[in-house]
């Protein structure tokens, strides 16, 4: 379970990261309410990933 945990934070902080380059580079053109819903979307696309790949785990599991 611990690694499907770490798994999730790796994707919330690389995508926090990389959206943090992308306004560096586009410049203040979003406000907060925009930074607040791509922070929502990663953290809710980062468990979707965390979640397929538990799924995909318990498949090769079912298989053996």
């Amino acid at each position: 379970m611990g690694r499907y945990i770490s798994m999730f934070f790796l994707t919330v902080f690389t995508g926090i990261l990389l959206m943090f380059l992308i306004l560096l580079v586009l410049g203040d053109l979003v406000g907060e309410v925009d930074i607040a819903l791509c922070i929502l979307f990663i953290i809710f696309g980062s468990f979707i990933i965390t979640q397929l790949f538990y799924i995909i785990e318990l498949m090769k599991k079912g298989r053996k």
